[in-house]
């Protein structure tokens, strides 16, 4: 049966809450060919490993003069290509859980699609720390996804010449949990490339993740790792071509090991590349610095509407006008008259700010006292504050940014006094650019800024994309120093109009059309140097 169609015939007879108990998502052709190329590419010596096997794929059209360890412990899915496992002489199959079994074994060339999947249960969980702790001395986060374990071990395993490729989520190059992975990788000095690919190409069908393909050789002798960005099948290919060649003119971004940091967010350097290939933009922390909203620690118990402030009866001068969360913005303009329609529809508008001189009201310190009994001050954030009620007041930001978005980022300007929670970035102009805010703000509604900002998110389920403070100072925006006074003027004519017809509910049709000028504009002075070139 050929591959796609023995493919659909498991997704037809398994369900999916098996394929998602295993972690099991399909390599696509073409990177599956990808990676056997790599991996047999001036291969010294015939024993290989898969050891995630699946169906089969990656040791598919593998000669026969190779010796290959298959593992899976799926005995449905090995089950579904049975025939092939057992007419293929040169492949011993094992039907055992790769991070348990063969830790001894060695190997030339390893490839390997692992299982995307947290630790099922907390016993799995401490049986395989354990075992790294005894033969790897690695000592990882609980929060570690499995697959990161399967390239940990398996490169523990790989010969001092061989060569190994992964094909892996992308979200431990961002994750906290991903640091002790990079450790090892700087410190295993094996690691080449790494080849990633935006979401919407969907290489791996029901996994809403960006993907990395990992390409290591233990020969190496480069003191750097590249980084290669693919938004197309096109630039796949062209990514495959390469990786073949000498390699001398890069492709993407090199990185020297020394600059890179386990801590580091390694995503980032798949997009800094940008600055090279557009012309009139600069990294945002040129002109402004992104934040994090205020973090109470308890949004539940700080947070009011009027409802909650008359049951209580405590005085409007102990709270700030705040936006609470995301959902509470509903265009790219927020004005007092939406914050008051707010309030009278009874959101949570307000935020507690007690100061010590504020505690003669009863009121008041009745409602901290309950605090304290329902222990609100021995929560993570809370208990290392003196006094526990009191946190951190940033000013009110220009310009906010949802954290967590979908199709698009969402940015608003901000044309109030009100505080923001950190559900929301804010970004904060330096002095000498706060007078540019709103054509700062032009460009960001624009698509050009959707397409250069939208890249570095660390990606959920279904689209869902969540956005970091680092991530947007380290993301283009219109390079505003290139900008003549006619062209700033310009902009701010287009953008008053869009602002107005917003506001006040406007024609929707010169809505648009001033949306398309907005975009016209910035799509011809931030070109791409290619565009600029046809």
């Amino acid at each position: 049966m050929e591959d796609n169609g023995l493919e659909e015939s498991y997704l037809n007879r398994s369900s999916a809450l098996h394929r998602r108990h295993y972690g099991q998502y399909f390599t696509p052709d073409a990177i599956a060919n990808m990676m056997k190329q790599w991996v047999l590419h001036n291969l010294q010596g015939r024993r290989l490993l898969d050891p995630a096997v699946g169906l089969g794929k990656l040791v598919r059209d593998i000669p026969d003069t190779y010796e290959i360890d298959a593992y899976d412990e799926d005995l449905k899915i090995l089950d579904a290509n049975r025939d092939f496992f057992t007419s293929r002489a040169s492949i011993q199959l094992y039907e055992h859980d790769f991070l348990v079994d063969g830790w001894d074994k060695t190997y030339d060339g390893i490839i390997c699609n692992p299982p995307y999947i947290p630790f099922r249960n907390e016993d799995e969980k401490e049986i395989y720390l354990n075992l790294f702790r005894q033969n790897m001395d690695v000592s990882l986060s609980t929060y570690t996804n499995l697959y990161a374990l399967f390239i940990l071990k398996a490169l523990h395993q790989l010969e001092d010449h061989g060569r190994a490729a992964f094909i892996v989520p992308s979200d431990f190059l961002n994750a906290r949990y991903g640091t002790k992975i990079k450790e090892y990788l700087l410190h295993d000095n094996s690691l080449e490339m790494i080849i990633n690919t935006d979401i919407q190409m969907g290489w791996f069908k029901g996994a809403a993740t960006t993907s990395s393909i990992l390409l290591f050789d233990k020969s190496n002798s480069s003191d750097a790792i590249e980084f290669i960005r693919t938004q197309s099948d096109e630039e796949i290919q062209q990514a495959a071509a390469y990786m073949l060649t000498d390699r001398k003119k890069p492709l993407g971004i090199m990185r020297h090991r020394q600059d890179l940091t386990p801590a580091g967010k390694w995503r980032l350097h798949f997009y800094q590349e940008d600055q090279k290939r557009f012309k009139n933009v600069q990294p945002l922390n040129h002109f402004a610095a992104a934040k994090h909203g205020i973090k109470t620690g308890s949004n539940q118990y700080f947070c009011f509407n009027n409802s909650k402030m008359r049951q209580w009866n405590i005085g409007k001068q102990h709270f700030l006008p705040c936006i609470s969360k995301s959902a509470q913005l509903k265009n790219p303009f927020f004005t007092y008259v939406n914050y008051k329609e707010l309030v009278q529809k009874d959101e949570q508008m307000l935020l507690l700010h007690a100061d010590e001189e504020h505690l003669k009201d009863q009121a008041l310190v009745q409602y901290l006292a309950d605090g304290k009994f329902h222990r609100v001050d021995q929560r993570h954030l809370i208990r290392s504050r003196n006094p526990w009620y009191r946190y951190p007041v940033l000013d009110a930001a220009p310009i906010l940014v949802s954290v967590f978005n979908r199709k698009q980022i969402q940015f608003v300007r901000n044309k109030t006094n009100v505080r923001h929670l950190d559900q929301l970035i804010g970004i904060y102009f330096y002095e000498e650019y706060e007078s540019d805010a709103d054509i700062f703000m032009a460009y960001f509604l624009s698509e050009r800024a959707q397409e250069l900002m939208a890249n570095p998110h660390k990606e959920y389920g279904k689209d869902l994309k969540k956005l970091e403070p680092d991530d947007l100072n380290a993301s283009l925006v219109l390079d505003i120093q290139t900008l003549s006074q006619e062209q700033k003027q310009e902009i701010r004519s287009l953008y008053g109009r869009i602002e107005y017809l917003t506001v006040h509910d406007g024609d929707e049709r010169e809505l648009e059309h001033h949306y398309q000028l907005l975009n016209d504009f910035f799509h011809n002075w931030i070109q791409s140097y290619e565009e600029e070139e046809l």
